[in-house]
């Protein structure tokens, strides 16, 4: 995969927004790289930047939001510096996203039908009567039965599953070279939630396409990534591969996260949860971000900010205290083993 050329880098990317309150510094200053026919995961709690970083790769920011730095370099072109005109070329055509709530995203005056057609009339410059062949090709292709009937419904007609089916259909129409999904299964019950997450996997063999995914959920991001990201507070904390994450995490928040998943295979009389929240974006504690939850947390934590360090090949991670790390897990697997 290395071998390849990224279809999209994203370098020190700064994301802040200008409220009245102050300068929410929502991304502050990520990197990662996204492979052509690969699957990113971008993981952490609500209100550490997962979605602000999608929108900006898109340019979709509110008034109050700004790239105030970095480049997010996409087939050699950088996003930031595009006119509005260019972005709206790339928008839906190269790169596509699937909205987190689709009854939001989907406008409710329109039928389905219209709103995948629109995407397709506009960047493949199609007739109306060959854009609705295409439509309703998608919404079979994304498992909606009666395609032909559904494609004239409105978005209350149909079911919650539908409606991401059809938000997925509209995104892909124009088969783009990146898709970003934000937590596309959040609102769906477990059953739909893996058909949703094998037919993108489907569509992405298919399309030879690139995925963002976006989620709080660590079992989709198993299911469906060949690297992570690890984000808290706007900074990334932990960047590799989803097998070596998952065995061996480097870092304290992702730790935390992967003992706070409820376990089967051991008897657990509570839950692990990882005490405090996610801080205030206007009020960011100094040094490491994450130190205000982290048991392993120094004089050093409290003062110096880590950045993101290679400790092996592939492998990144922002922590002044890898070894305490070890230490606990060392203590944690003695003890299971008595």
């Amino acid at each position: 995969m290395e071998s390849k050329q990224p279809l999209l880098k994203v370098n020190n990317l700064k994301t802040y927004f200008f409220t009245d309150d102050g300068v929410v510094k929502a991304v502050d200053g990520v990197n990662f790289e996204v492979y052509p026919g690969e699957t990113l995961g971008i993981v952490g709690e609500s209100g550490c930047g997962k979605s602000v970083t999608s929108l900006s790769i898109l340019r979709l920011l509110d008034e109050k939001g700004k790239i105030v730095d970095g480049e997010i370099i996409f087939e050699g072109k950088d996003l930031v510096k595009l006119d509005e005109n260019k972005m709206r070329e790339i928008r839906g055509n190269d790169i596509a996203m699937i909205f987190q709530e689709p009854m939001v995203a989907l406008n409710p005056v329109y039928t389905v039908g219209d709103q995948i057609m629109e995407a397709i009339i506009l960047h493949q410059k199609v007739h109306k009567d060959e854009a609705r062949k295409i439509a309703i090709d998608m919404l079979r292709k994304v498992g909606i039965p009666e395609p032909e009937k559904r494609v004239d419904e409105y978005p209350h007609e149909l079911s919650g599953g539908m409606r991401q089916r059809a938000m997925i259909a509209m995104a892909l129409s124009c088969h783009p070279k990146l898709l970003i999904a934000d937590e596309p299964t959040t609102a769906l019950d477990v059953t739909i939630q893996a058909q949703i997450l094998e037919l993108m996997k489907q569509l992405q063999k298919d399309l030879d396409m690139a995925i963002i995914m976006i989620t709080h959920d660590l079992g989709v991001i198993a299911e469906i990534s060949d690297r992570v990201a690890v984000m808290y507070a706007g900074k990334m904390v932990e960047y590799t591969d989803v097998k070596r994450l998952f065995k061996n995490p480097k870092h304290p928040y992702t730790w935390a996260l992967l003992n706070a998943i409820p376990r089967l295979d051991i008897e657990q009389e509570r839950l692990f949860s990882i005490p405090g929240v996610v801080p205030d974006a206007l009020h960011f504690p100094s040094g490491c971000k994450f130190h205000t939850r982290c048991e392993f947390a120094t004089e050093k934590c409290r003062n110096e900010e880590p950045g993101l360090i290679e400790i092996e090949d592939g492998h990144f991670v922002a922590c002044w205290n890898i070894e305490k790390l070890e230490a606990a897990k060392d203590r944690v697997e003695v003890g299971e083993n008595k």
